[in-house]
């Protein structure tokens, strides 16, 4: 009975219960078909889902492959310095140079780079919508070079310091517009997947990161860590090499009266060059979205909380960033050294050694499951994930204090064990998911916006994570890890309650999860799945006309 209200109560269950009933009855009405109505297909999936595959189409082949270099990689700068910061601990001239950083000092090395994004949260989204996505990514790469170069420059630790906070004020630009970029630009058929491989290129930085400092370290001079400093600019120069060869997102030219040039990319992109049904029924979608979204005034920071989706949006927004952050993972990802100091692994050969194999052991489990997401749905990947995790680090939790107590070297290889074990449960939701589910949640109109949200979140998050670490380590060792059991048992209720399915929907489309009928989203004719009976540039010049 408990359950079963509060099932009734809670968004997400509701929302799974509604489709059951929703299924049931339409079996016993004698469709054999059985299909779930909530998670039907709309119109432009069921196109979509008809092209041929990107690897077949000219167009799109050239699209990814630009997309990759010039927006995906911007994960790769995070990723690079998590794992750089937790190899250069290994690194003996980085050690001694810095007068052996340990605790708060240590703590605030890695944070002061997360305190950088946050400062530059409120100008990222800004940047994103007035001067477009590709704008944003450029000056975001160009910060991030000036930090590297200081980086590898630095003289002291006060240099250090303000190097990684230039680096992180520099890295929310990037990762405010990129996700945007990918999703508005993608093909229909695609952009779950590429959504979601977006975060899981965090650990593309963070092999590299691993192994350089693994070779760097035998370089008997300050450049053991001042090189692999300095390689922190290369995904930068990547994008800046690759971003002005991509057309402006789609979304961005419509809501600044370019429709003629959106549709020449939509057309090329995801049409292969011909205006189809596809490509006119997601511009006239986009049109009706935009259109609605000025007309109602939901395109300010105050619009982002005005609205019951809107909270909503902002809460999974929220959880999303911080939850990527505290479930944990940051003390493999930024004190492994730390951790396996813990359970009597000391020798730094060993620990740069297994720093690099689990961030390639990461990044497959993330890769592969980045491919299922839209298959499995975001629900299931929640809740296997977040008690998975519980489980593996309540194990986690109960080995290393046995180490603690009896120093029993089977009970050190369990934790080492455990780790790689709660790995492939972080993995194979929290890298893939935070970024992809964000952007899919928010409409167009708050989607900088609500990125930046979720950069802020998550920056947070980090900061307070990697300056807390060190601390807890040092001064309770294993009775520590209690909070983050706490956390992931919050966590684990959170997502059951409130983390709602969008499988089947086009990324406009899911506005109506959160809005219903206010939505206004669908065009006429496209919810019986007759195609769109208006003119695109009929559209486009309505709504010029409309806002003037």
């Amino acid at each position: 009975m408990v359950l079963t209200s509060l099932r009734q109560r809670l968004p997400a269950p509701r929302q799974d219960l509604q489709a059951r009933q929703a299924k049931k009855a339409q079996i016993e009405a004698g469709n054999a078909s059985g299909k779930d109505p909530t998670y039907e297909p709309s119109r432009i999936n069921v196109l979509a889902s008809e092209a041929s595959a990107w690897y077949n189409s000219g167009p799109r082949r050239q699209l990814y492959f630009l997309l990759f270099p010039a927006c995906v990689v911007s994960y790769a700068t995070s990723g690079y310095d998590g794992s750089m910061m937790n190899s250069l601990q290994t690194v003996s001239w980085w050690d001694e140079y810095f007068g052996k950083p340990r605790g708060s000092k240590l703590g605030s090395m890695s944070a002061i780079m997360y305190l950088g994004s946050v400062c530059s949260t409120p100008i990222a989204p800004w940047v994103a919508d007035k001067f477009g996505r590709r704008w944003g990514i450029t000056a975001g790469s160009i910060i991030m070079i000036v930090g590297a170069i200081l980086q590898c420059e630095s003289q002291n630790f006060a240099m250090f310091v303000i190097s990684r906070f230039v680096l992180g004020f520099g890295l929310s630009f990037a990762t405010t517009a990129s996700p945007s970029m990918v999703s508005e630009l993608s093909h229909p058929k695609d952009r779950v997947t590429i959504s979601a491989i977006c975060n899981t290129c965090w650990y593309i930085g963070s092999i590299a990161a691993a192994w350089i400092t693994f070779g760097s370290r035998e370089i008997d001079s300050t450049w053991s860590w001042r090189l692999p400093s300095l390689l922190q600019m290369a995904p930068s120069l990547v994008q800046l090499s690759t971003i002005w060869f991509l057309p402006e997102s789609p979304r961005w030219l419509i809501a600044n009266d370019r429709g003629t040039e959106a549709m020449a990319a939509l057309a090329k992109y995801h049409g292969d060059g011909e205006e189809t049904e596809l490509v006119r029924i997601e511009y006239a979608e986009i049109v009706a979205a935009i259109e609605h979204e000025k007309t109602s005034g939901n395109t300010s920071w105050k619009s982002m909380v005005s609205t019951p989706g809107n909270r909503y949006r902002v809460l999974i927004v929220c959880c999303m960033g911080t939850f990527s952050q505290w479930s944990g993972n940051g003390l493999i990802s930024y004190y492994l050294s730390r951790v396996m100091d813990s359970i009597g692994i000391t020798n730094k050969d060993t620990q740069a050694l297994v720093n690099g194999i689990i961030n390639i052991w990461n990044w497959l489990i993330a890769l592969t499951t980045a491919f299922f997401v839209e298959r499995i749905g975001r629900r299931p990947l929640f809740r296997i994930s977040t008690i998975g995790m519980l489980i593996m680090f309540t194990a986690w939790t109960i080995a290393s204090e046995r180490f603690a107590v009896t120093g029993a070297k089977a009970a050190g290889t369990a934790v080492l064990a455990l780790i790689f074990l709660y790995q492939i449960f972080y993995c194979i939701c929290f890298s893939p998911l935070p970024v992809a589910y964000s952007v899919e949640v928010l409409p167009y109109s708050i989607r900088a916006k609500g990125m930046a949200t979720y950069v802020f979140a998550t920056k947070i998050a980090v900061f307070v994570n990697q300056f807390v670490n060190p601390i807890g380590l040092d001064n309770i060792g294993w009775r520590f890890y209690l909070v983050y059991v706490a956390v992931l048992a919050v966590e684990s209720f959170i997502a059951y309650g409130w983390f709602l399915e969008t499988k089947g929907k086009a990324l406009e489309e899911i506005a109506e999860i959160f809005d219903g009928e206010a939505a206004n989203v669908r065009v006429h004719g496209h919810a019986e799945g007759k195609g769109v009976m208006e003119d695109p540039t009929t559209l486009q010049e309505e709504t010029v006309v409309r806002k003037s």
